[in-house]
């Protein structure tokens, strides 16, 4: 998506402090900005509005991405593609963020219950036609992880 401006994460981390969102762009109740180290950065922000609440988890996340990032390794280790037929060494250099969501959202087979949190997205150095979804409560704790297929 090299037509897309990004921006840093210290710099997103300002806009949300400030909220300024004109770097911002909303469409469908969510607002969307993108960054070299993450990709897309989705927040909900129902009537074009981010709610502090959300804000303060974005910041508080952005400042800890490193750890975020250390913690949802651990889960995406218990995945293995060496008995795969097609893609036995898609794991071997690892994963990078694709993509952040913040808001509310649903888990299980039927989504639901809701919940607050945020994920984030990987996809494999090499290549694999999956991404994987790590899911977090908003006390930053994992609690799922999927594997989406593209």
């Amino acid at each position: 998506m090299s037509y897309i401006n990004k921006v840093s994460l210290s710099e997103i981390i300002r806009f949300l402090e400030n909220r300024n969102f004109e770097k911002f762009c909303f469409a469908n109740d969510y607002a969307y900005i993108y960054s070299p180290k993450t990709d897309e950065i989705i927040i909900e922000a129902p009537n074009n509005q981010i709610s502090d609440e959300v804000i303060e988890l974005a910041i508080k996340v952005f400042n800890e991405l490193d750890k975020c990032v250390s913690i949802a390794y651990k889960w995406l280790e218990h995945f293995n593609l060496k008995n795969d037929r097609w893609y036995p060494d898609a794991l071997d250099r690892g994963f990078e963020i694709s993509g952040i969501y913040f808001g509310k959202y649903g888990y299980g087979h039927q989504q639901k219950p809701f919940t607050d949190g945020f994920t984030i997205s990987f996809s494999t150095k090499n290549y694999y036609p999956c991404e994987f979804t790590v899911k977090f409560h908003k006390n930053m704790h994992p609690f799922a992880v999927e594997e989406w297929v593209f």
